[in-house]
């Protein structure tokens, strides 16, 4: 029977990014609409709205959502790529669903954060819970991957996240205890989870995976199975041309 378990985990991986997708969508759509983007007539009155909108916190928790969210979308999708499709590669059907369960929560999660409105205290506090569960999710991915059980097996990037959860969760604690005014602590946000997302993005774009000891020699038995059957073809054909009648 042919082994179909490759395309059967790349569609499941597909499956799992869209509904993620769905979550963040949502969750950056409410993030919008919680901007009041005032009605201008002219361009020196959109200039004065855009001022305004600048002194206004809600933009800053917007573009703080758009920044995290942006993290875990783009590294849910290199991560389950990379380590369920492109050879080696994981075929644990437990670890994927380790990933979709974590999946499900960071939306709900998300969801539960952008409720807070223009709360600025309580956006920071719920993002500290969303962060927290991926903290706990890098050390459970970091723990549970096995070497021993072969190089698709491996942890790709749970040690690099782990320390970039730190630090966002660092610059929420400052937020909540250090930073008074929320304004300021909007913009800290921003700029934290901004920064989170640019070295999120180079860890995952410089990635790298083992090669497959195993590869090599599969290889050399492809490659002798492939001269094998041209030689017999060539055999095959030279016997029947001896073998036909001379006319």
């Amino acid at each position: 029977m042919a082994d179909h378990s490759k395309r059967a985990f790349e569609d499941s991986v597909k499956a799992i990014l869209t509904t993620f997708g769905v979550f963040t969508g949502f969750v950056i759509k409410s993030a919008i609409d919680g901007i009041k983007f005032p009605p201008t007539s002219s361009w020196w009155a959109s200039l004065d709205a855009l001022l305004d909108l600048m002194r206004d916190p809600q933009v800053y928790i917007c573009l703080a959502t758009v920044a995290l969210l942006l993290r875990f979308i783009i590294g849910s999708a290199v991560h389950l790529n990379l380590c369920y499709v492109v050879e080696p590669r994981s075929k644990m059907p437990v670890m994927l669903f380790k990933d979709l369960a974590f999946l499900i929560v960071f939306g709900l999660l998300a969801v539960f954060m952008v409720k807070a409105n223009d709360d600025v205290a309580a956006f920071a506090a719920r993002a500290g819970v969303f962060l927290l569960i991926s903290l706990f999710w890098s050390g459970v991915d970091w723990v549970v991957r096995d070497d021993e059980r072969g190089v698709g097996e491996q942890s790709l990037f749970s040690r690099q996240w782990v320390v970039i959860d730190a630090f966002q969760l660092v610059a929420i604690s400052a937020v909540l205890f250090v930073i008074p005014n929320d304004l300021a602590r909007s913009a800290t946000l921003t700029v934290a989870f901004s920064i989170a997302l640019y070295l999120d993005m180079r860890v995952v774009l410089a990635a790298t995976k083992p090669e497959d000891p195993d590869a090599p020699a599969a290889a050399a038995a492809a490659a002798a199975a492939a001269v094998a059957a041209a030689t017999a073809a060539a055999v095959a054909a030279a016997t029947r041309r001896d073998a036909a009648p001379v006319a």
